[in-house]
């Protein structure tokens, strides 16, 4: 008995994903633009993400990410993004 590999022909390789799906509309976003999250993590991944946009160079340099409670949810969080 081999413990070779058997070879197989005419087999589809599987459909492939994107490698990252983005959660934050970062991209589509120009200054005043916002959305709102729900929970404190979600605000925190808001910002990491924006930071790694940044880093990437994606987002210009002279933008930042700003956020506040949103008035009227118990856990909402507006994030906007801004020139400064």
């Amino acid at each position: 008995m081999s413990d070779a590999p058997v070879v197989e022909k005419n087999i589809a390789p599987p459909n492939s994903r994107p490698r990252y799906i983005a959660h934050y509309p970062w991209l589509t976003m120009k200054p005043g633009d916002s959305f709102v999250v729900y929970g404190r993590v979600a605000a925190a991944a808001s910002r990491g993400s924006f930071g790694r946009y940044q880093r990437m160079g994606k987002i210009a340099p002279n933008m930042k990410c700003v956020q506040r409670r949103e008035e009227g949810t118990e856990d909402g969080v507006r994030v906007w993004l801004v020139e400064g």
